[in-house]
């Protein structure tokens, strides 16, 4: 259900790598487009991102936030009362890079990001709490989504599924309840990655999204 797409090979984690990270709580503030009509009005989200759940979640958050992966993101997957999902970039050419690897381009290739070893759950995936999809196992790379309920048990049982919440929402889970979900889910994923922006705006134009992400 929560899987990245086939379009993305699996490459073998390097856990030392990938894991290694301070432990200092950190706070991302999500800058959002909630009506594609309305450039000039945007939300706030604020969320807390705890390495002590999951550190090399966390790790991996902060720097596609820094890298500005983020920017112009949409929240391509909106489920009420489940899931938001978010973390396809609109520029495709980063995408390259993270999210899958263009094997006609040497340069991405080279710059290929491995995706996240997986890491043991420290806390439910209760509602307003942040997870990195996946497609299997040690499948982790860009995608994150928010629980819109409690589904930590029935009759989701993320829990179960082995998803790992690393960050919670501490300032506008208002703003979360009003991101546009008449698309429901179907972005294609693969498509998405590949193109990027383009896609969004003429496929899905009234997608809800992140203007800006910057660490606080």
């Amino acid at each position: 259900l929560l899987a990245i797409g086939s379009c993305l090979p699996s490459y073998k984690a390097n856990a030392e790598e990938s894991l290694s990270t301070d432990e200092e709580t950190y706070t991302v503030l999500f800058s959002i487009q909630l009506d594609s009509t309305k450039p000039e009005e945007l939300s706030e989200l604020e969320i807390e991102c705890h390495p002590d759940w999951a550190p090399g979640a966390a790790a991996r958050f902060k720097e596609l936030v820094e890298l500005g992966f983020y920017k112009d993101s949409p929240f391509f997957r909106v489920l009420p009362g489940f899931i938001a999902q978010f973390g396809i970039s609109a520029d495709k050419e980063k995408n390259k890079t993270w999210m899958y690897c263009d094997t006609t381009d040497k340069e991405a290739v080279k710059l290929c990001k491995q995706p996240l070893p997986d890491e043991p759950r420290k806390v439910p995936n209760k509602k307003g709490t942040l997870s990195f999809a996946s497609s299997g196992k040690n499948s982790r790379r860009t995608q994150v989504f928010i629980n819109l309920t409690d589904n930590s048990g029935l009759p989701n049982f993320l829990d179960g599924q082995g998803f790992v919440p690393f960050a919670r929402i501490v300032r506008g889970e208002d703003i979360v309840k009003k991101l546009n979900d008449e698309y429901k889910g179907s972005v294609n994923q693969g498509k998405a990655a590949y193109y990027g922006q383009e896609y969004f705006e003429k496929i899905f134009p009234k997608l809800s999204v992140i203007r800006d992400a910057k660490i606080l």
